[in-house]
């Protein structure tokens, strides 16, 4: 392969990791924002609600990455050269929108690979993605520095989310999920506490016991939903339709072209199979519920 193609597959898979891990990253951060009510007018003393900036600097940067990718990768497929990006800026509207005029062909229509390559419809727009264009363009990510100097400064963001997170639902599977996810946490820590690791094992028990937020989670998966559309879009793009284009769908896949329930077991609660994880919880259990039993009988012999 000459020099400039490598160049070319090697800035191409290089971007795209780095849109997939950024919005990764962003979306478990999102997941861990509290949203309980009369939270926002507490914003600043709640020590957990900068996990919201964490995780939109991180999701609207690799959201608008990958939908650049896209059109980019599109633009070769057609043409044989890459389109210009700079004019879209940090729109993530003018993106998604962009996208969506797309007109995917190759192979990988063919085969039938894409199973969600229609924009899907939200009914928390358009007021979640101009929360997330808003952040994306400045607003959003300088909001608290700017709130120091502005006369009038509106720290909007954490307002907007938890009015979202408001009205969404989330499905009982996911619920159970969450559920799951909390019981392996306590279980966890509590063996590690009895085998003696209890200092050793401090900061990771820290970062297993982030808490999960029920709504967040709800606006989190609809968040997800609009980066599956745009990665199936790179994916029939990149597949075989340019000997210089890497197949972009195997940096892409699974994780950002699973279902949504799927993609909050395996990627947000880290849980590779429900049914062997439930039996070794049950198991572990026992074991907890005996050593608590027979703490509470020694304290009675010796207060």
């Amino acid at each position: 392969m000459a020099v400039e193609s490598r160049l070319m597959w090697d800035s191409l898979v290089a971007e795209t990791q780095f849109a997939t891990e950024l919005i990764i990253t962003g979306l478990r951060r999102l997941c861990s924002v509290p949203t309980e009510p009369g939270l926002g007018g507490e914003r600043r003393s709640n020590d957990r609600n900068y996990s919201l900036h964490v995780g939109m600097y991180s999701y609207s940067s690799g959201l608008e990455r990958l939908c650049k990718l896209a059109i980019a990768c599109n633009g070769y497929a057609a043409k044989g050269e890459f389109p210009k990006l700079k004019k879209y800026n940090h729109r993530i509207g003018g993106l998604l929108d962009a996208v969506e005029e797309l007109v995917p062909s190759g192979p990988g229509m063919s085969m039938g690979r894409a199973k969600y390559l229609t924009r899907p419809e939200d009914d928390l727009d358009p007021e979640l993605t101009n929360m997330v264009e808003r952040f994306a363009n400045g607003d959003g990510r300088y909001e608290y520095l700017d709130s120091l100097w502005k006369d009038n400064p509106e720290v909007s963001t954490f307002n907007e989310w938890s009015a979202l997170a408001a009205k969404v639902s989330v499905p009982e599977e996911v619920r159970d999920l969450i559920a799951l996810k909390d019981a392996m946490v306590y279980a966890i820590e509590a063996e590690l506490a009895d085998a003696g690791l209890e200092s050793s094992s401090q900061r990771v028990r820290e970062d297993l016991a982030l808490p999960t937020y029920v709504p967040s989670v709800g606006v989190t998966l609809k968040l997800y939903r609009k980066v599956r559309w745009v990665a199936e879009i790179l994916d029939v793009a990149t597949y075989y339709t340019s000997q210089g284009i890497p197949i972009l769908g195997e940096v892409v896949s699974p994780t950002l072209t699973q279902t949504t329930a799927n993609f909050f077991r395996y990627d947000i609660a880290r849980i590779s199979d429900e049914e062997p994880v439930t039996e070794e919880l049950e198991a572990v259990y026992k074991r907890i519920v005996k050593r608590e039993a027979e703490d509470d009988e020694e304290e009675k012999w010796f207060p």
